[in-house]
């Protein structure tokens, strides 16, 4: 007896001193979150208000609503659409304006397509596998019941469209699953994550799942699974009315509280930044919203919603000037990244696409595709020529890009030197070789690593 206790002691204090002399190098790999002024960053310019007084011309409108209505029908028109089994990538999607029915063959394809998928996945980084909420591997048995969720064999020969009100922030999925397909066990970035969509966005309906815990809809934004807790059945026109109100209040902080309760005291549901409401009164005491909700059998309620007096929301689109883009911008500073909406986050686009949408302009998912106005930078300059062309093209407006990124180009500080402020999720090494996590939106030196002048190869000017 004497002789185990003595071993035990030996063998706890082995491992605690194993575990004493791995602390140090295990402490040294962690990362470590990134200053909030990344090098090259001075602390002024972490606010809108040092970059609007840069702007000679901030409050000059750049489109009126009528240039905008012009912009936004221009771009649904354009006949080279890039198309994916999510849908148009460049075009937004007008759901109420779709005929009444479409044949079921094509749907049927398209799901035949991403259940095959499912199986036999695209790499994303190098990864062809799916991993689940615990971190293991989808089995194939897993797979075979969220194909089964699918419904494939109950598609129609026709398919008569079924149109709905979105009542809650929520995800686009590529399968009728809320469990993550993340594409490894460190970065996670959900491969079943399409996008998210904003309350008040109108649905087409074409097919439900097997449990009927979601539609397959047709979107503003793409084509894929969104729950059915989250949208609301009502006729065309009656959708319609509480999609496109004539009077309406929009989110302008990333997330704004709407209330049950005229005393604001029972939370509803948030408005995300650039969402809106149907406006009803205003008032000292606040504010009076339409807001729609799903009933017990699916269809559409609408009852009144209250924000308090000082909510950061707009009556209607704001101007489009260069304040408004760096107010709204700065309003996501250091807000945290979410790939293509996850976890009701945004990605690099997602958050460009809400700070345009705040002015009325609606862009597709690659929102770089929403302007002719166009600049391509020939990867092969040097840095010294790539910083002399960005330096002659309009700041603020100019959305700089590559393949796999997208950011803002802020344009040159007082230092003289150019600045992009973005969504990124990844980091940097410092000069101790320390990794560094941003994973936020925040604002870069040019001649810095993070997001470098080598990188853009596009500069796409929003006008």
């Amino acid at each position: 007896m004497y002789g185990k206790t003595v071993r035990a002691v030996l063998f706890a204090i082995v491992c605690v001193m194993g575990f004493a002399y791995a602390l140090p190098a295990q402490e040294a790999a962690k990362p470590r979150h990134a200053p909030d002024a990344l090098p090259g960053v001075e602390p002024e310019m972490l606010t809108a208000a040092y970059w609007i007084a840069l702007q000679p011309d901030a409050d000059a409108v750049i489109l009126s609503s009528a240039d905008i209505a012009r912009f936004n029908a221009k771009n649904r028109a354009k006949k080279d659409v890039k198309e994916s089994s999510e849908g148009p990538l460049r075009n937004p999607i007008l759901p109420l304006d779709l005929p009444a029915s479409m044949p079921g063959d094509s749907l049927a394809a398209r799901l035949a397509h991403n259940r095959d998928q499912l199986y036999t996945p695209d790499p994303l980084y190098g990864s062809r596998d799916y991993y689940d909420n615990r971190l293991a591997i989808w089995s194939t048995a897993m797979k075979d019941e969220l194909a089964a969720k699918m419904n494939l064999d109950a598609v129609p020969r026709t398919i008569t469209r079924r149109f709905g009100l979105v009542v809650n922030h929520t995800n686009v999925r590529q399968y009728p699953t809320a469990v993550p397909g993340y594409s490894d066990t460190r970065v996670m970035l959900d491969r079943f994550q399409i996008t998210d969509i904003h309350i008040g966005y109108p649905v087409a309906v074409l097919h439900e799942s097997a449990d009927g815990d979601y539609l397959l809809a047709e979107t503003p934004l793409a084509v894929g699974w969104v729950p059915a807790a989250d949208v609301a059945l009502a006729d065309r026109e009656a959708v319609r009315t509480l999609a496109y109100p004539k009077s309406f209040v929009m989110g302008r902080a990333d997330r704004v509280p709407v209330y049950g309760d005229p005393g604001c005291r029972n939370f509803a549901r948030y408005l995300f930044m650039s969402e809106t409401m149907p406006l009803a009164a205003k008032s000292a005491k606040g504010y009076t919203v339409r807001m729609g909700f799903r009933k017990p059998d699916g269809s559409l309620g609408v009852t009144a919603g209250y924000l308090r007096p000082g909510a950061d929301v707009h009556e209607g689109w704001l101007p489009y000037t260069k304040r408004t883009v760096l107010e709204q911008m700065f309003r996501l500073l250091n807000t945290p990244y979410g790939w293509h909406g996850q976890d009701n986050k945004r990605d690099c686009v997602g958050t460009l696409r809400v700070v345009f949408r705040c002015a009325g302009i609606e862009t597709g998912r690659a929102i770089t595709l929403a302007s002719g106005n166009r600049v391509p930078v020939d990867p092969k300059l040097g840095d010294a020529e790539k910083t002399a062309i960005v330096s002659g093209i309009e700041p603020v407006i100019t959305v700089a890009s590559n393949p796999g990124h997208t950011a803002l180009l802020l344009g040159k500080g007082r230092n003289g030197k150019l600045y992009f402020m973005h969504q990124g999720g990844w980091g940097y090494k410092d000069a101790k070789g320390e990794n560094l996590i941003v994973n936020r939106v925040s604002i870069n030196s040019v001649e810095h690593s993070w997001f470098s002048i080598s990188q853009p190869d596009l500069y796409t000017v929003m006008k």
